[in-house]
């Protein structure tokens, strides 16, 4: 967690400061701390960090958006690939995690946004501390959620000291921490069994702890990050509603991680929709939307990770979206005509079956390659 004492004296530091200047200051207060936070915890990287920020800058320009985008999409496969090759999170020493810049996953999306809709013309105006103070904002740096630059900047300028934000951002923190230290924390201890179970039962406790481990540790940073925010009066868009009780794939995926899932809809999802129909392929818009979807998670996949495993995860979750879509397309369900009885037993029968294939997809994320196979074949008694 980012919650350590130095963070927590930063971030003092910043909040008295962001209140104590002149409003057109502020940007200035939140990229300076957010520097040195960075320099503290990522100093390695800040020039790299600092050379992508002036790129984006000057993206107006349609060569340099190209050199932008372009750098910021290579440097973070190489990120990945290095992280790959040293097994980042998978047993490896804890100092190979400065291989990888802190939060480079969520900065590069951020930058991409920014520089796909000043091409689009939707960002008319980019003003350089602005965008500093999108960049090194502190909080959300670690973990996301996934900014986007007009509202960030527009909460910032309009951000005002108020005793109920301070109240609800410190309640918001320690939901978090409590998440992560009460929950996740607690969970993680069964998840360690992972290479040591017996039976398929004993499979399915490890992969349910799991992922429960997963949902609380990732929204505990959420919290963390909404709540230092809000103390700011800075409203960072919600990152998680309820995953676990979506009665279909699609549904999942507008509550988890729903930066991201807006993200990639609107940078990969809905651009591949229309590069396919200019195509002039001989498929219905049902089967064009279930390739889009394979292509989308196949990159969701790849910015995790690039290993097979977090491939073969995104083409997972990308095959059960394009099934859900090519099925409801078929057969629409017109929810009217049923009891309510009928809906309510259709609900969890959905939210159920969405939960047990969420569950086994999060398999990879749990082991080395080796390990998911002989945890797969035990959840169905295969090998015991």
């Amino acid at each position: 967690m980012i919650v350590t004492l130095r963070f927590i004296v930063l971030f003092i530091a910043c909040w008295l400061c962001f209140f104590a200047v002149r409003r057109e200051q502020r940007p200035w207060t939140l990229a300076f701390w957010g520097a040195i936070f960075y320099a503290m915890f990522a100093g390695a990287f800040l020039a790299i960090v600092l050379m992508l920020t002036v790129l984006t800058y000057f993206s107006a320009r349609r060569p340099i958006a190209w050199i932008a985008g372009a750098l910021v999409v290579a440097l973070l496969y190489y990120f990945k690939v290095r992280a790959a090759v040293f097994d980042i999170g998978a047993g490896a020493p804890a100092s190979a995690a400065v291989l990888v810049p802190l939060g480079f996953s969520y900065l590069s999306f951020e930058l991409l946004h920014v520089v796909i809709e000043r091409r689009r013309g939707r960002i008319k105006a980019l003003s350089f501390p602005d965008l500093l103070a999108f960049v090194f904002f502190a909080p959300a740096r670690v973990a996301g959620p996934i900014k986007r630059y007009p509202d960030f900047t527009a909460a910032v300028r309009g951000a005002t000291l108020s005793a109920a934000n301070v109240y609800a951002g410190t309640l918001r923190v320690l939901a978090g921490l409590a998440k992560k230290l009460l929950v996740a924390d607690v969970l993680a201890l069964t998840v360690a069994e992972r290479p040591d179970v017996h039976s398929a039962v004993h499979a399915w406790i490890v992969l349910l702890a799991f992922t429960f481990q997963i949902y609380f540790d990732f929204s505990a940073y959420t919290d963390v990050a909404i709540g230092f925010s809000r103390m700011l009066g800075i409203a960072l868009p919600e990152n998680f509603r309820r995953p676990y009780l979506a009665p279909n794939i699609r549904e999942f995926w507008n509550r988890w991680h729903i930066t991201l899932s807006t993200w990639v809809r609107d940078y990969i999802f809905l651009p591949t929709v229309r590069g396919l129909f200019r195509t002039r392929l001989r498929s219905s818009p049902a089967v064009i939307a279930a390739m889009s979807y394979l292509v989308t998670f196949f990159a969701v996949g790849a910015w995790h990770g690039v290993t097979a495993a977090f491939l073969l995860w995104g083409l997972y979750h990308g095959a059960l979206l394009a099934v859900y879509h090519v099925i409801r397309a078929k057969t629409p369900v017109n929810v009217a005509a049923h009891s309510l009885y009928h809906s309510r037993v259709a609900t969890a029968f959905g939210v159920t079956v969405t939960f047990l294939l969420v569950a086994i997809g999060w398999v990879p994320f749990m082991t080395s390659w080796k390990d998911a196979s002989t945890l797969l074949a035990s959840l169905f008694g295969v090998g015991r």
